[in-house]
């Protein structure tokens, strides 16, 4: 289904890597979430009420909190995809992780108010009754769950977007749940304790959990977390593989949003080469971080050393001699 929509409303959808076709993707799914998940709850808040369990009101608010995380979704993931402007120049990239801290808050509210709920309704002593159709109804829900959840789970790996990641980390909650509901249910039958309430509560800690952990994740994104020592390690082989250059510090990466990654760096080079034939050797290595890691990085040359004279630095001088021609070339060309 979410093919065929594509197909229809996402332009050039397959060309995925594209920083606006991935917003819109993600804007989709949120939109079919929201769509499944409104009709989910309308479905379980009545079965609920009508049987008075914890579990199955836990689990309809649940897929409330579904809706409005599929909701929250699609306008992070539109704000993220607004341009670069006087006020934002770096774009509206981080929009997608305050969303996602959205999304957590909600988690974690659902969390606790099931747990609150399932420790008085244990402490009343009412068990519930299901019918044997609102049980139907339950294992048909469960299938739309569990496409949420594995769409969601194929859009996380295929756009990396941490919204997607959110919204499948809440489908797998509402699958665990409405499975649990439907075991507590037949079970019930042979026991006199309040199971359904038990279940809640064991719930309650699965919903919570996540919602705590995808908290603290983007918390730490928007606080301004470093790159990875990977990602760092990749950098610096790019700088030192420089021409002329013997080392560098003052290396700063800030993020702006899933793949928007923007910096700063000091680069020693020689001070006994010309201006022009530096400045070509550090935007080689601009250009090379941009291709290979999508990093935009203004360096910043700071003369160190003087270098000395021999076969080889006199080819790499050439090198970018020629370079450094060809581009003033171009210019005059325009």
């Amino acid at each position: 289904m979410f093919k065929f929509l594509s197909k229809i409303y996402v332009k050039d959808y397959k060309n995925y890597k594209n920083g606006s076709v991935r917003l819109k993707l993600i804007s989709l799914s949120g939109l079919v979430g929201v769509l499944i998940n409104a009709l989910l709850f309308i479905i379980k808040i009545t079965i609920g009420l009508l049987s008075s369990s914890q579990a199955i009101i836990g689990d309809a608010f649940n897929n409330m909190s579904d809706s409005l995380t599929s909701f929250i979704t699609l306008i992070g993931a539109k704000a993220s995809n607004k341009p670069a402007d006087s006020g934002h120049p770096y774009g509206h990239g981080r929009s997608e992780y305050i969303a996602s801290f959205l999304v957590s808050i909600f988690i974690m509210f659902i969390g606790f108010v099931l747990f609150i709920n399932s420790i008085k309704s244990f402490y009343k002593g009412d068990i519930p009754r299901l019918s044997f159709i609102a049980l139907i109804i339950l294992i048909f829900s469960l299938t739309f769950k569990i496409y949420i959840y594995l769409l969601n789970k194929k859009l996380n790996k295929m756009l990396d977007s941490q919204l997607n990641y959110a919204v499948m980390i809440d489908a797998r909650n509402d699958i665990l749940s409405t499975i649990s509901i439907i075991i507590s249910v037949i079970v019930q039958r042979y026991i006199d304790f309040n199971l359904d309430s038990i279940i809640g509560i064991i719930l309650a800690v699965i919903v919570f959990k996540p919602g705590l952990d995808l908290s603290l994740e983007t918390m730490d994104k928007l606080l301004g977390r470093g790159v990875s020592p990977e990602l760092h390690k990749k950098i610096e082989t790019i700088i030192l593989e420089g021409d002329l250059i013997e080392g560098y510090h003052d290396l700063n990466i800030h993020e702006y949003g899933r793949g928007k990654l923007t910096g700063s760096c000091d680069v020693e080079v020689p001070s006994n080469i010309s201006v022009g034939i530096m400045h070509q050797a550090v935007t080689d290595v601009e250009v090379r971080l941009k291709n290979e890691l999508n990093i935009s990085i203004t360096i910043h040359m700071d003369p160190t050393y003087c270098l000395t004279e021999n076969e080889e630095n006199k080819k790499i001088i050439e090198r970018l001699r020629k370079s450094v021609e060809n581009g003033n070339k171009d210019i005059e060309d325009r």
